[in-house]
């Protein structure tokens, strides 16, 4: 099969399933893994991006990361079954809060990366975790 007709298939798929998702490299810019790996929810509309660093107790725990948050019109569990059918195998957590992350390793990852999403009411949240040097400003 060729690449369009894979994506046409794929677009196919999402579509009867009602969620059918935006293209990535638009909607996740400096995206270094997440645009490649997390579709983003129909209908959602960017509403903040930001950065982060995290440090962990091991030396080389050091690692760069970014987060772009969505607000979405439909229901918290619409959206998680929409995460869940693409990340069937995905760590899932349920935090304090009662949102719902989860987090996948993406191919070509090396140690400590990461890519993950958090649903939650009305807001979507797709970010990753890489190696110091990887995200571009």
């Amino acid at each position: 099969m060729n690449a369009r007709l894979i994506a046409a298939a794929a677009a196919l798929t999402l579509g009867a399933l009602g969620c059918a998702a935006k293209p990535n490299q638009d909607m996740l810019p400096g995206a270094v893994y997440a645009a490649k790996v997390v579709p983003v929810y129909r209908n959602s509309v960017l509403t903040n991006m930001m950065g982060n660093e995290s440090y962990g107790d091991e030396p080389d725990s050091y690692t760069q990361g970014q987060f772009w948050s969505f607000e979405v019109k439909d229901s918290k569990a619409k959206v998680l079954a929409f995460y869940e059918h693409q990340f069937p195998g995905a760590e899932r957590t349920t935090n304090n809060d009662g949102s719902v992350t989860l987090r996948v390793i993406p191919e070509g990852a090396e140690k400590n990366e990461y890519v993950y999403v958090t649903v939650e009411d009305g807001e979507i949240r797709i970010g990753e975790h890489c190696r110091p040097g990887k995200i571009r400003s």
